[in-house]
């Protein structure tokens, strides 16, 4: 086997589930896009990893191991486009034995704009990594349009799959992939390079590092490129984008109910049945 080289790209996102419904309001009340612009305050709720995304940074540990089983070497590289907030998981992953690490400083919020993320993923990808395999998750909150990966690998020629569970290695440059199709499981084998869109894998976990790799690998750098580094005009492709987020709102995920009233279980029976059951049945 030749050497290899992984890269996965990854999101980190705030914890929407613990967004108060006024914060989700706060950029519609506007109904402008330059308000809506301005996004949810989310600066007092904790980061967490994208769960695809998080799966896909596990396979491509487990790849690196079993192809080092088989005596051949891998390069393991991760990339977040976004701000600081993502740096404590590249050192995290730079611990569980990542070799580089890489932020895309983002000078703007490019939650809805996944046409500006796949570029700059994939000009890192062209001009800087040079990596033969790209693993991403299937989509990131809060946008979910699940069109990067694609984006990415029409940018750079790439073959892609989608939904992706699992991945070995074959000899020659090749993987073996098994994802998920209409009609069910589906195994593919793959020639480098190409793109994999890591949907509900079977492995949904990232290991946790020991205190003795955190310290091991402590003096490890994070690379910080810029839109402008690797060519691409954030501002420009903003505005060529041809979705715009004018609002926000939270999903009400309530549920509705009704109490039966009655003295024993026989009149909440009666009661059920005169008021909720009797109509439907009759309509049969």
């Amino acid at each position: 086997m030749s050497s290899l080289r992984i890269l996965v790209s990854f999101k980190v996102t705030p914890d929407y589930e613990a967004l108060r419904e006024a914060d989700w309001l706060a950029g519609a009340a506007v109904g402008t896009a330059e308000g809506a612009a301005q996004g949810v305050e989310t600066r007092y709720v904790r980061r967490i990893l994208n769960c695809f995304d998080e799966s896909a940074l596990e396979i491509a540990l487990r790849l690196s191991e079993a192809r080092a089983e088989r005596g051949a070497a891998t390069g393991l590289g991760a990339l977040s486009v976004g701000g600081r907030e993502t740096e404590p998981y590249l050192k995290t992953l730079l611990a569980l034995g990542y070799d580089r690490a890489a932020r895309g400083e983002a000078e703007a919020a490019l939650d809805f704009a996944p046409a500006v993320v796949a570029a700059l993923i994939a000009e890192y990808v062209r001009q800087v990594d040079h990596s033969d395999l790209l693993l991403l998750g299937c989509r990131g909150g809060p946008g979910d349009s699940g069109t990067v990966p694609f984006m990415v690998a029409e940018a750079l020629g790439w073959p892609c799959l989608t939904q992706v569970i699992e991945v070995e290695p074959l000899p020659d440059d090749r993987v073996r992939v098994a994802c998920m199709a209409d009609d069910g499981l589906l195994r593919a084998t793959l020639r480098l390079p190409c793109v994999l869109a890591v949907g509900n894998a079977v492995v949904s976990q990232l290991r946790v590092p020991t205190l003795t790799d955190r310290l091991a690998r402590r003096d490890r750098r994070i690379d910080i490129v810029s839109g402008a580094d690797l060519g691409v005009d954030i501002a420009g492709e903003l505005r060529r984008e041809p979705c715009v987020l004018v609002g926000l709102e939270a999903i009400d995920r309530a549920r509705r109910g009704v109490i039966i009233g009655g003295e024993t279980p026989r009149e909440k029976a009666r009661v059920l049945f005169d008021s909720h059951l009797k109509s439907v049945i009759e309509k049969l």
